[in-house]
């Protein structure tokens, strides 16, 4: 309910009356009194207008008896009994209805029925649907981004019933996907993507000082068979690494988790640690000693930190993939960024690693 001015209101929307769903917009110039009220109800795809003189109502009415009876009080719309089965089977308002199950997830409209929501999964608290009414378009998703979902439900969800039976089930076959990073992002220092969401299919994380991994899952739905890791870091140390980590996925054991092989892979017990809490908001303080030297920044607003460093060791200047890549492209001579001919530190002009290129991808 609206107010407009003085005893005057506007209410609009849909309402749910005798197991019928209807669209109206109704104005009160005289509220709580019924008096010079206008009514506009949609029938079909256009809107009829009723006042006192078209429908009758009672003097002492007041506006619950008017919704109350407003099913009764409306003409009935001439359509065929074939047409009202179909209109009725097709009514997105009366599914909705019947998909409200509070014990199972939570269901959102918006204040018009433009959108609707589902969120707050049971076995998935984190995961969300937002879809627009009544055309059913994909609006937002908690699925990776990698999953085309909107090609998905083209395909095989013609109702509102249809997109959230099929949106469960993927969920039900993500778990896995789910499931491999758990313990890396529990046990191990993520540093990319920040924050963590249910969409990301890729962490960074640090393997040792100035060497970092980078985990991509490409397919979801086929996780331990589409693992890719990257090492990024100096070109000795990743060309070193490298030979561990290809004897190290010949033996991939599959029965244990994606954190665990890795550790066994270069023989470690743990990987660095997150910080704890007293250790972060010192960190929040030191920001400002591991910005990027190229912007100044330490977190970009894509969630990227300064990593790429060269090869010198004593060279302790840090800064964003992403601002490296800008920093070349302005080049005059427009090398190219990262060739292992030209990739040179911007500051003492020692040798940068190409590996450093796959966090232009995070």
């Amino acid at each position: 309910m609206e107010h407009l001015k003085e005893n005057a209101y506007v209410i609009s929307g849909v309402v749910h009356i005798n197991e019928k769903w209807i669209r109206l917009k109704l104005y009160l110039p005289h509220f709580p009194e019924l008096r010079d009220f206008q009514l506009h109800v949609q029938q079909h795809l256009e809107y009829k207008r009723y006042n006192n003189s078209n429908l009758q109502i009672k003097e002492d009415w007041q506006l619950e008896d008017l919704l109350t009876s407003l099913v009764q009080l409306l003409p009935p719309a001439p359509v065929s009994l074939e047409t009202s089965s179909i209109q009725q089977k097709n009514n997105i308002y009366a599914e909705i209805l019947e998909l409200h199950k509070p014990q199972e997830y939570r269901l959102q409209l918006d204040d018009h029925c433009s959108r609707i929501r589902f969120s707050n999964f049971a076995e998935y608290e984190s995961h969300y649907l937002e879809l627009e009414l009544p055309t059913l378009r994909l609006l937002e998703y908690s699925l990776p981004d990698c999953v085309s979902l909107a090609d998905m439900l083209k395909s095989s969800a013609r109702s509102l019933t249809d997109v959230l039976h099929l949106y469960l089930k993927l969920l039900d076959e993500l778990r896995p996907f789910y499931d491999c990073f758990v313990n890396i992002d529990e046990l191990c220092d993520v540093l990319q993507p920040s924050p963590i969401t249910t969409k990301h299919n890729s962490r960074v994380f640090p393997l040792k000082e100035r060497v970092y991994l980078k985990v991509t899952i490409a397919d979801p739905f086929a996780s331990y068979n589409s693992i890719a890791v990257q090492i990024i870091g100096p070109t000795e140390e990743v060309a070193q690494l490298r030979h561990v980590l290809s004897d190290g996925l010949s033996n991939w054991d599959a029965e244990l988790d994606m954190h665990k092989n890795l550790l066994r892979i270069f023989d470690l017990c743990y990987f660095p640690m997150p910080a704890g809490v007293e250790l972060d908001q010192l960190m929040e303080k030191n920001e400002d000693d591991q910005h990027c030297n190229i912007c100044y920044v330490y977190r970009l607003d894509t969630g990227e930190v300064p990593l790429v460093s060269c090869d010198n060791p004593r060279c302790v200047l840090k800064c964003h993939a992403a601002c490296l890549k800008e920093w070349f492209d302005t080049l005059i001579d427009g090398k190219t960024f990262l060739e292992v001919s030209f990739g040179l530190c911007p500051f003492c002009k020692a040798k940068l690693s190409t590996s450093f290129a796959a966090l232009l991808n995070t």
